[in-house]
């Protein structure tokens, strides 16, 4: 598989998640030392761009790279979990999905999709083992492509 076609399967899968979960933002993210970098991104909002980095602490996606563990929030405002942090204050997301994704027993990044507006219902566990299968397809796949560049795949080294 070619850098090409494996972008072009990562953004097919997130655009597939937009559409399942009823989202507006799909991420593909790298997270290397406290960073957060977009490494792909499907959006009906115009929101972020691949090679955008922040603070891990400045992501909705830290809890889930933290505990390597899905999470799942319909209404992030009236959820009195960690979720609701400062980063609320400067992107009000109200709806937010995310697994961690693993290459090869070590913690990569994570998948996650989001919106602004808040679901009327909680994710159902269908749902929610839905982005974990995608969390291991798009893992399945970055594992792939690093080896056959026999290098680790960077954000920075994304262009074809």
């Amino acid at each position: 598989m070619s850098i090409t076609e494996f972008k072009d399967r990562v953004n097919s899968l997130l655009s597939k998640g937009i559409h399942e979960f009823s989202m507006s933002l799909g991420v593909l993210a790298q997270i290397e030392n406290n960073s957060y970098e977009i490494y792909a991104v499907q959006s009906n909002t115009g929101a972020y761009v691949p090679g955008e980095k922040y603070a891990l602490g400045e992501s909705y996606s830290g809890e889930v790279f933290d505990k390597q563990k899905t999470i799942a929030e319909a209404g992030i405002a009236n959820s009195p979990t960690p979720l609701h942090h400062p980063l609320y204050r400067s992107l009000p997301l109200e709806s937010y999905i995310g697994a961690p994704i693993v290459i090869n027993g070590k913690p990569w990044g994570c998948v996650d999709f989001s919106s602004m507006a808040q679901r009327e219902e909680p994710f159902s566990e269908q749902e929610i083992k839905a982005v974990e299968t995608l969390a291991i397809e798009l893992s399945q796949l970055i594992s792939e492509i690093e080896q056959k560049s026999t290098r680790r795949l960077k954000v920075s080294s994304s262009a074809p």
